[in-house]
């Protein structure tokens, strides 16, 4: 059934005429403001896209007419086109075009973190989109994963303009009430200060952060944390981000006015777009430059944002050379001698060394040949060395997919979802690795992040585990612990 009021559930509104020539398919999916729906235009025979509000009369069938508005008002290739509004039984319904292909936020959930000239693909058709609706005097004010569609082609396609603001038109919010996604929103928007284009800017460096960190850099488990961390949190460490690392900490400066102009964005942008990232330590010395440029081009805003007192607080991550890895999640060039970050501690057992967080409980080496680190409800559990690939398989997926004792829970559970496995490599050593929640009772869900190295050939594995809802702090000690594992031979 189509959730909100007066909605038509699936059963009743698949065939119906509306408008007379918009024939009504499967439901595509249903938001806050109304459900969209697979359609036809009969009299010229062609796909759409129908969106139907939830309720007729008052703000939001207005809402849902600006929004018609708003985007008819662009002419972009990356915003979604609108071809009709027809109101029938008091509800407006809006025509579009139909995209074929799935959102940015779906991609995310399956893939995890994308590579930087992928992220930088589609922030540019992203922030093109935005130009052309900002010299209409459109302000999006809702960038976020859900709203970026990946079609067919490589075209990307930003939708959603149901929240937007058009210049000269009264506004549609009253005091004290608030529209928008939390994690995406401008600080200044959250204070009650009146939205400009830097806000959308400020949204679009969420998205990249997300897409190439892999997890968003302001959402908390609560309403009220999300909004602090908004207002008042620095931004996280920048781990996978080489290129793009200037503009991210540039877009997300928490005053509007230290954000870059977006003709400076688009420059960079395409620049990585075109060019790429770092792919390898041969290309390492050609992407330090541009990473140099990028900061000049942006300014000032780079530098205030990279001051000394926000490296002592999360330690010196300026990007490095790049490892090897082609997964986002294991950026390891093993140094674990060289740190100074007290967060963290050196442990070095008698067949590897690592780094776990400080204060966390060494459990000794049990009979199924792990070594375990807990604290509260985290835990991060190493096995050295213990499986062959003469005794499993050289093909590390199908280890973690079928043999790998460790994710047995998840392969046990009655409902469980997967981001997909995925191959890597370590400095040489090929690898595997790959993403779970699972339900831990009933009202508890498991997020485990999981690697297995062959090395030399036995299988080296790292798993790390903790609420579903702190997916954050998971990745981080798990980005240490894969950064600095060095096995002793």
């Amino acid at each position: 059934m189509v959730t909100g009021e007066n909605l038509e559930s699936s059963a009743t509104a698949e065939q119906r005429l509306v408008g007379g020539r918009y024939r009504l398919g499967e439901r595509l999916g249903a938001g806050g403001m109304g459900a969209v729906w697979a359609g036809r235009d009969t009299l010229v025979d062609r796909e759409v896209a129908v969106k139907q509000a939830h309720a007729a009369g008052g703000s939001r069938v207005e809402r849902i007419l600006r929004e018609a508005r708003a985007a008819a008002r662009v002419d972009h290739p990356a915003v979604v086109t609108v071809h009709d509004v027809v109101v029938e039984d008091g509800h407006p319904w809006i025509v579009m075009e139909r995209v074929h292909g799935e959102s940015l936020a779906a991609r995310l959930e399956r893939d995890g973190a994308l590579p930087e000239r992928e992220a930088a693909r589609i922030g540019l058709a992203v922030a093109e989109a935005l130009a052309a609706a900002h010299a209409r005097g459109v302000l999006h004010r809702d960038v976020k994963p859900g709203n970026v569609l990946l079609g067919s082609g490589g075209r990307v396609v930003l939708t959603d303009f149901g929240i937007a603001y058009i210049a000269g038109e009264e506004s549609l919010t009253r005091p004290g009430e608030f529209v928008g996604s939390l994690a995406y929103t401008a600080p200044e928007r959250m204070g009650g200060q009146r939205p400009e284009p830097p806000s959308d800017l400020w949204s679009l460096g969420v998205l990249l952060y997300e897409m190439v960190e892999g997890s968003s850099p302001f959402r908390r488990t609560s309403m009220e944390g999300t909004v602090g961390a908004v207002l008042t949190a620095e931004m996280p460490p920048l781990r996978h981000a080489a290129a793009l690392a200037p503009v991210i900490t540039a877009l997300l400066a928490k005053e509007p006015a230290a954000r870059p102009a977006t003709r400076a964005v688009t420059e960079v942008l395409r620049e990585v777009a075109t060019v790429g990232g770092p792919v390898s330590p041969s290309r390492a010395g050609r992407s330090r430059p541009r990473a140099r440029w990028a900061a000049a081009l942006l300014g000032a805003a780079v530098l205030a944002a990279v001051t000394p007192s926000a490296l002592d607080r999360f330690g010196d991550d300026t990007p490095s050379t790049p490892s090897h890895s082609t997964s986002p999640a294991a950026n390891n060039s093993p140094s674990p001698s060289s740190t100074a970050d007290r967060r963290y501690e050196h442990v070095r057992e008698a067949t590897f060394e690592l780094e776990i967080p400080a204060g966390w409980q060494h459990h000794a080496k049990n009979t199924s040949a792990q070594y375990i680190y807990t604290s509260g409800e985290y835990e991060l559990m190493v096995v050295p060395g213990r499986d062959t690939v003469a005794d499993h398989t050289d093909d590390l997926i199908i280890y973690q997919r079928d043999y790998e004792g460790e994710l047995q829970p998840y392969r046990d559970s009655n409902w469980a979802t997967s981001s997909g496995l995925r191959t890597t490599e370590v400095d040489g050593h090929p690898g595997a690795e790959g993403q779970f929640t699972w339900q831990q009772g009933k009202d508890r869900e498991r997020f485990v992040l999981n690697r297995v190295l062959n090395i030399d050939g036995r299988l080296h594995l790292l798993v790390a585990s903790g609420p579903e809802a702190e997916r954050d702090t998971v990745r981080r000690f798990y980005d240490q612990a894969a950064r600095t594992y060095t096995p002793k031979t």
